[in-house]
């Protein structure tokens, strides 16, 4: 491209020096020539600008995290005018369009098209675009080129992947199923924690909260399975799509691979999220697994002041002290994410933590918690060799 502008400009020196030395109608025309040859390659490219049509189309807009799915694209004229030298560029890193090269160039006779049928595989759960995303075109001539973006971009709806882990090597079984609880009928232990609101008042260890000054509650053991509770980060904490992307469709991955892996073996979960309040999805079967993925799949991770505000409220709810075992899967833990973690473990209930990110394994307990583990997970992570 460089060397024809080049070549037009000395070409169009030399027809100046050949009406001012020579005139004449062949030096006027060639001046003439060579003048209206950007005009024309201008204007040739607005045409192709206003007039060049692109149609996508797939046959469901929602689609799975690593999953392929057939995706046309359609290549239209509807000009007299023959279009050259289109290249189309496509929608990354978020989604992967196979079957077609970015680097090829098309030519489309006066009304006529080219139709891709291509695969669409998208990584991250999340809705965005995908796609066509720019198109670039030059003259005739190869002397001037125009990249533009799609007038008419593909929005498509992300569903997260479904892992099936075979086990969990990152949670002690026999400690998650051993723990102290409350929710069994069985002969009290020693054991006591402090009171939250919801728990039952015939349980309160008065001999305890009188010598320290606040209620206490006595914790019960049993040989019957409990519940896991998973709680599973609200925040957004980053603007940048190519980061906070990767980053929230592992951790939504992360907790629906914990609920199947513990429904599979016949564990019931408590799943907690968090918007303008908590919200709890029970995982006991099929039906309340598919309420928790359609759950997750609209969710939309918010502001970082949500996850104090989640930790508070989850103090709070009595059903968190039932369960045998809590997991909790952040990409950052906040001061009250540590808090609930210490008055768990004073309740003798085991946590572990899962944090997501490329430095989440530079994150550290603060303070000796002794039931608490903390696992990382890399967002491009094969999720069943972190779990």
């Amino acid at each position: 491209m460089l060397r024809n502008r080049i070549i037009l400009i000395i070409l169009w020196i030399l027809s100046l020096i050949g009406i001012s030395f020579y005139g004449g109608s062949v030096s006027y025309g060639f001046f003439t020539a060579v003048t209206l040859v950007p005009v024309i390659s201008i204007l040739y490219l607005l045409l192709v600008f206003l007039r060049f049509k692109i149609f996508q189309k797939m046959d469901n807009r929602h689609v799975v995290a690593g999953q392929t799915s057939d995706f046309y694209i359609t290549l239209q004229n509807e000009d007299r005018f023959p279009f050259a030298n289109i290249r189309i560029l496509f929608y990354s890193p978020f989604s992967e369009i196979r079957g077609v090269d970015d680097k090829e160039e098309y030519e489309l006779l006066p009304r006529t098209g080219i139709k891709k049928r291509t695969t669409l595989m998208c990584k991250y759960r999340g809705e965005y675009e995908v796609g066509v995303k720019e198109v670039i075109i030059r003259d005739f001539f190869n002397i001037f080129k125009m990249t533009y973006k799609n007038k008419e971009p593909f929005r498509v709806t992300v569903l997260p992947k479904i892992v099936v882990p075979d086990s969990i090597n990152a949670v002690d079984e026999n400690e998650s199923s051993s723990v102290d609880s409350k929710s069994n009928p069985c002969n009290p232990e020693p054991v006591v924690r402090e009171y939250v609101p919801g728990d039952d008042a015939r349980m309160i260890h008065w001999k305890a909260s009188a010598g320290k000054g606040k209620l206490f509650v006595r914790t019960l053991t049993g040989e019957d399975k409990n519940s896991i509770g998973i709680v599973m980060d609200p925040v957004r904490y980053s603007d940048d799509p190519p980061i906070y992307l990767p980053v929230e469709n592992k951790i939504c991955e992360t907790v629906i691979a914990l609920a199947m892996y513990y429904m599979n073996n016949n564990t019931p979960v408590n799943v907690y999220t968090y918007s303008e309040n908590i919200a709890s999805v029970p995982v006991r079967d099929t039906d309340g697994f598919n309420y928790l993925y359609r759950s997750i799949s609209s969710y939309r991770f918010g502001e970082k002041e949500k996850q104090d505000e989640m930790f508070v409220s989850l103090s709070e709810i009595s059903s968190i002290w039932d369960s045998k075992m809590v997991i909790l899967v952040l990409h950052e833990p906040g001061p009250e994410a540590w808090n609930l973690m210490k008055l768990l473990n004073r309740s003798s209930i085991s946590v572990a933590v899962y944090l997501v990110g490329e430095g989440a394994s530079e994150i550290s307990a603060p303070g000796i918690l002794p039931r608490t583990r903390l696992y990382a997970i890399d967002p491009e992570a094969d999720l069943k060799e972190a779990l």
